[in-house]
């Protein structure tokens, strides 16, 4: 208590003095404030008012007490550009924020133009600063006469073509009568028209070519939009081009452009012609991948697809189009060209993940996976991975390993939709995938039981946009099979109906689609968001045909495929991630809430299908599978049930919560500081005390962990360490506690059961 009442004074001391070390002629900038004075039609007033907000520079200093300013003051004495002060002012502390006369001047202009650009054309901006001390508030008094509203819009009615394309599609325009004004919507709406003249056809159309006339209506808040077609200098009309002929370089190397120019006599359509040193890749593939053939109007828009198709086979690590302008007056064609730098056809990666958890457990898993994407060089992706990991308990008398798992999957990709009907599947930008995926995983738990499970899918991946897209495996077999259960494992399923359900022989049949949504930028300042959503059902077919024909049940009441009962459930879990920037550093936000019911043919979820918390990508003051559900704990069972073994802990509903700040250390080295919370539960199942979901009760059975973490980020590969301590966590008979009051860091019993180490690869989220 002492130490926290010391360091409090500390941060009381830094606060009260952060003006002390100013100079004679500054001024803090403490308070700004915005203020509209007579407002009068204004629209979304707290949302604009954020927006004049972004205009204003500097802003106040921020945190608790201004303590960030406290620490770059604190850094910033030695005035040295190298040392540990000085990481720290760049890393932690946050400069001053100074008063200048001449920069109030530019934020005044900028919040008019801003004003003006959204439709307050009559507006205008005071500055009253007040001054106590050191400090200055700063207040900016808006005064407008309103917000302009579009009257009408008119577009041009002459007889070129670019014209009659506007008037033809102004349905869709983005300026329309009743709206308010604004210089962003105009921005778009000359994107927009410049997009529908690119993509009939008319390739050197740009945005500059419309302008806008603006006539205000006196004695009213409204004005009038003239939308106006700029003609070309030197000719009377935008040209609209054709396409002549298509040459395809699939080997061209950009460092001699001159080694691969030999033709190889290929014509797959007229006009068509490839040329190539050396056959790369199926001449058939790259027909399907480039649109539109000679004679056809030239659509940027069927360019850019092509374009994206052939990068999208994994075959070219390279693709530039360059077009060639022939024709006369009265016919523009273009000449295309497609050369194709060939990207490495095979790779293979490898995983490390290392981990620690309480009772002097320690973990290791490996991945290794080899990819070709240029099988029988017709662009097919063969993908095969071989992960293991194991772990061990010192000190025990059960042997070295305590738990195996291995798993190996082998997958091939096509880069088409295989189906029993036609469809236009090149229309899009991305190409679709048809993949067929076989896999084993094999589960060994030392003196309790072993899972083998085989699985087959098959399914489609396409992108919808450049935001969205879905993977839909429609087939999805998987068999598990429990190969052997020790003695205590059976004495505990005689008494636990739910694992006896867990632990049997079971087939899998059903389907599984993800949707993914991120609107992350090129732009690596900007803050995104990340949703995956994913659903699997199983079961729901084969219990329809069932009862169609009225198959008999085994002496469990359970219909049985293959001489297996087949499992029936609904299972939906969303990863949801909001990635906020703040400068060199950022902070992620992470939810990923999960649910699983079993009906029909099954009473409990399959094993493989159980939701767990814990681990390098979880909750990392955990190990893997080592919490919940609810209140359950290991720890303190008889020994005559599970002798100190270990079982994994598994639930139908699951809560994970993460923050993780990121920030910059020095060079290829970041740091972490991280929070996570979460656990699993069951859904009406009471055979495990405590463990039941509840909703009066399941926010009291979070488990909460924190910690710091490295990683030694290149770019190319991200090695990642992170130390993670239990905040709150269940005990036996004692439910869920907070634990800072008990740590004992100089303990050595205490560092083995509370610090939680990770080692692994690539970013948790």
């Amino acid at each position: 208590m002492r130490n926290i009442v010391f360091l409090l004074f500390i941060i009381l001391f830094i606060n009260c003095n952060v003006t002390k070390h100013l100079q004679d002629d500054e001024l803090l900038i403490n308070e700004t404030t915005i203020k509209y004075v007579n407002r009068k039609e204004l629209r979304n007033e707290t949302a604009f008012k954020k927006q004049l907000y972004t205009a204003v520079k500097p802003t106040p200093n921020t945190g608790w007490l201004k303590l960030r300013l406290g620490i770059y003051q604190w850094a910033d004495k030695k005035k040295k550009e190298k040392g540990f002060r000085n990481r720290v002012k760049k890393i932690i502390g946050e400069p001053p924020a100074l008063y200048e006369a001449v920069e109030q001047d530019r934020n005044r202009a900028k919040m008019k133009k801003m004003l003006k650009d959204n439709g307050f054309f009559d507006s205008d901006i005071k500055i009253d600063t007040t001054i106590r001390g050191k400090k200055v508030a700063i207040t900016y008094q808006v005064y407008t006469e309103g917000q302009y509203k579009i009257n009408k819009v008119f577009f041009p009615k002459d007889s070129s073509k670019i014209s009659q394309l506007i008037i033809k599609n102004n349905a869709a325009s983005l300026v329309k009568p009743g709206g308010y004004y604004s210089e962003l919507d105009l921005a778009l709406e000359r994107s927009r028209i410049a997009k529908l003249a690119t993509d009939d056809g008319y390739l050197d159309f740009n945005e500059q070519y419309i302008f806008y006339l603006v006539d205000t209506l006196p004695g009213t808040l409204s004005t009038n939009i003239h939308v106006r077609v700029k003609m070309p200098e030197k000719t009377s009309d935008h040209q609209q081009f054709v396409l002549g002929k298509t040459r395809v370089f699939p080997n061209y190397d950009l460092a001699n452009a001159q080694s691969n120019q030999k033709l190889d006599t290929v014509r797959e359509k007229k006009h068509f012609y490839i040329y190539e040193n050396d056959h790369l890749v199926n001449h058939k593939i790259l027909d399907k991948m480039i649109l539109q053939t000679e004679g056809e109007v030239a659509s940027k828009k069927q360019q850019d697809a092509s374009v994206n198709h052939l990068l999208n086979l994994g075959v070219f690590k390279f693709v530039n189009l360059k077009y060639e302008r022939t024709g006369d007056s009265t016919q523009q064609i273009i000449n295309r060209s497609f050369y194709l730098t060939p990207a490495l056809d095979q790779n293979f990666s490898a995983d490390l993940e290392l981990n620690n958890r309480t009772g002097n457990f320690y973990g290791i898993s490996a991945s290794a996976g080899y990819t070709h994407r240029n099988v029988f060089k017709k662009a097919l992706t063969f993908n095969t991975t071989l992960s293991s990991g194991l772990e061990t308990q010192v000190g025990n008398n059960l042997g070295f390993i305590s738990t195996l798992d291995i798993n190996v999957q082998a997958s091939l990709s096509t880069p088409r939709f295989i189906l029993p009907f036609k469809m236009n599947e090149y229309a899009k930008l991305s190409l679709p995938k048809t993949t067929v995926t076989i896999g084993n995983d094999y589960q060994r738990r030392i003196s309790l039981y072993t899972i083998n499970a085989t699985n087959v899918k098959l399914g489609y991946q396409w992108r919808e946009n450049s935001r969205v897209q879905h993977s839909l495996y429609p087939i999805s077999i998987n068999m598990v099979n429990v190969l052997n259960k020790s003695t205590a494992l059976d004495s505990l399923i005689d008494i636990t109906p739910r694992l006896k359900n867990s632990f049997r022989n079971l087939f899998i049949a059903g389907l599984d689609y993800t949707h993914v949504f991120s609107n992350q930028s090129p732009d690596i300042k900007k803050d995104f968001w990340f949703v995956r959503s994913n659903i699997r059902s199983s079961g729901n077919v084969i219990q329809g045909a069932a009862n169609l024909f009225n198959l008999s049940k085994n002496s469990e009441g359970q219909y049985q495929l293959l001489g297996l009962p087949f499992a029936q459930f609904l299972s939906l879990e969303t990863d949801i991630r909001y990635y906020e920037k703040m400068g060199n550093s950022t902070i992620v936000f992470r939810c990923s809430p999960a649910i699983g019911l079993a009906y029909g043919n099954s009473s409990v979820l399959p094993y493989i299908e159980q939701f767990s918390v814990g681990g390098a990508n979880s909750l990392r003051a955990f190990a893997v599978r080592s919490l919940g559900p609810g209140n359950f704990v290991a720890e303190g069972q008889s020994d005559d049930q599970l002798a100190g073994l270990f079982i994994d802990q598994t639930g139908d509903i699951k809560l994970e919560l993460n923050v993780e700040y990121r920030f910059p250390i020095l060079g290829y080295l970041k740091g972490a500081l991280f929070v996570d919370a979460g656990n699993v539960w069951l859904l009406n199942d009471t055979s495990v005390a405590g463990g039941n979901f509840e909703v009066s009760q399941f926010w009291k059975q979070i488990a909460v962990g924190s910690g710091i973490g490295f990683r030694f980020d290149t770019e190319f590969v991200v090695l990642r360490f992170d130390l993670g301590i239990p905040l709150r966590q269940p005990f036996f008979n004692q439910g869920f506690l907070w634990t800072i009051d008990r740590f004992d860091i100089g303990s050595g019993k205490w560092r083995s059961n509370n610090l939680i180490g990770n080692i692994a690869i690539g970013y948790p989220f």
